[in-house]
């Protein structure tokens, strides 16, 4: 692991990128600019029980692998399917190799909302607390710079949500090429300090399996129940679809519980 006293540090030949966010917020371009093409449409997330879009970029010494997942707050896919596509691409690189970081794009808005930090916390409560070092925030639909209120406000979002990393990257929607080519470099160098931080570890299946061990005690605990109806046939069919390859089946039938307890308990944020 080690090497020379002077020698570049070591980065993960494949790093493993999950891309999530609010819809909208431009995760679907940033995957593309870093494919070089359109390679990747919201087409490609029409098939209800297929989990999102994984593609590979060669950058400088590495080789990017980026899942893109549906949005958060989807306007025509239900709260519960959007969360069992996040698992199911969480997991989709490998049966049981799970991403480095879950880059964490945010459209920047006039300041952060209640529900942008909630909308964190349900990913907490999925992937447990460990998931935290994981996740790093970028930033788009920035014009020009960050005043020094704007860094404050995202600071305190960083603070709120619990991201182990204080650091953040921005996309500036006024840059020329020579500028994003920088921005890129910057964003996949900060991920890569990361990376090194966390000993070149991934999140990985057993880590998520003890959060949803911890899920189900909440869920037992908590006066927010709901029980899964008739209606619910169509949620049930599609996450037993989509999360069958990649879990064991009692964690199938437990995450299909717990997202239908999260849709119904945080339903505000995830609309």
């Amino acid at each position: 692991m080690g090497g020379s006293q002077g020698s570049k540090p070591e980065v993960p030949e494949e790093l493993r990128i999950v891309l999530i966010g609010k819809t909208g917020a431009g995760k679907t371009s940033i995957m593309n600019t870093f494919l070089g093409k359109a390679a990747v449409t919201n087409s490609l997330f029409a098939s209800d029980e297929a989990p999102c879009t994984t593609e590979t970029a060669p950058f400088e010494n590495q080789r990017l692998v980026l899942a893109d997942t549906l949005g958060l707050c989807h306007t025509s896919k239900s709260k519960e399917e959007v969360l069992s596509k996040i698992i199911a691409s969480t997991f989709q690189f490998n049966s049981e190799q799970g991403p480095h970081v879950f880059l964490y794009v945010h459209s920047w808005e006039d300041d952060f909302m209640t529900q942008d930090v909630e909308r964190v916390k349900v990913l907490r409560r999925i992937f447990g607390k460990e998931v935290m070092r994981y996740f790093f925030l970028l930033i788009t639909h920035i014009d020009g710079d960050l005043s020094g209120k704007q860094r404050n406000q995202i600071r305190t979002f960083i603070r709120k949500v619990g991201f182990k990393t204080q650091k953040y990257c921005v996309i500036n929607n006024k840059g020329n090429e020579k500028d994003k080519t920088k921005e890129q470099k910057q964003l996949v160098k900060e991920i890569n300090e990361m990376v090194q931080n966390n000993k070149l570890r991934n999140y990985t299946k057993e880590l998520f399996e003890h959060a949803q061990e911890d899920l189900r005690k909440q869920i037992q605990k908590s006066k927010t129940q709901r029980q899964m109806g008739a209606g619910d046939q169509h949620v049930a069919t599609v996450a037993k679809a989509l999360l069958s390859p990649v879990l064991p089946a009692d964690f199938v039938t437990l995450a299909l519980q717990a997202n239908v307890w999260l849709a119904t308990k945080f339903e505000n944020c995830l609309t």
